[in-house]
């Protein structure tokens, strides 16, 4: 009976702690996360926990995380993440890529690299966890497989973007201010959607002329 009572216990923590790793995102991603096996759970919501303090994690980079190691988990039968051999991260990674027909324009590689990043990353703080972070050496697991290379210098084409002619019928027949002010500022200062989002007006330095 107590040791019923103490795996519920168990289960009843990590499911809160679930809860405060996926505050605040869609409930797809808490729900992605309960989907894993016990054991591996804990380990991402360790990581994310200790990540929100050594980077400042963001809310696109923490659904990143939640998705990616849910994903790899279950890639793997969520066998422990510490027992992951070499060929488990090949053989995952290698499941983004996309043949010329399907992607002539090579975008899969950019999904391959984030997420190589992110699991090298991961799997230093996995394995060297009581070493700073700037300090963490790549485990031996992940030893050469490196980012890949694309042949395109930007995954866009000139016809995709907007000319200035574009922007300007936008800015006067759009019948949203705040619609308005978002382009304005995406168009002048280049930011991505979520660093647009999460500015506030102190952020914002005018530069004046005379």
């Amino acid at each position: 009976m107590s040791q019923v009572s103490t795996s519920s216990n168990k289960s009843a923590l990590l499911d809160r702690k679930i809860e405060e790793t996926g505050a605040g995102l869609q409930k797809s991603f808490t729900e992605l996360l309960r989907s894993v096996d016990e054991e591996n759970a804990t380990t991402i919501v360790q990581y994310i926990s200790t990540m929100k303090s050594e980077v400042n994690l963001s809310d696109h980079y923490r659904r990143d995380l939640i998705e990616l190691l849910s994903k790899f988990s279950k890639y793997n039968n969520d066998r422990p993440f510490k027992d992951s051999i070499r060929a488990d991260i090949i053989t995952f990674l290698e499941t983004y890529r996309k043949t010329e027909t399907q992607d002539p324009m090579h975008k899969w590689i950019g999904t391959y690299n984030i997420y190589q990043i992110h699991l090298l990353r991961f799997l230093k703080w996995l394995h060297y966890s009581n070493i700073e972070p700037s300090k963490r050496p790549k485990p031996s697991v992940i030893e050469n497989i490196p980012q890949l290379k694309r042949k395109e210098k930007s995954i866009y084409k000139p016809s995709d973007l907007w000319t200035q002619q574009d922007d300007l019928l936008f800015l006067k027949y759009c019948p949203s201010k705040l619609d308005r002010c978002y382009h304005a500022i995406s168009r002048d200062s280049s930011c991505r959607p979520h660093e647009i989002v999460k500015l506030k007006i102190k952020d914002i330095a005018f530069k004046t002329t005379g």
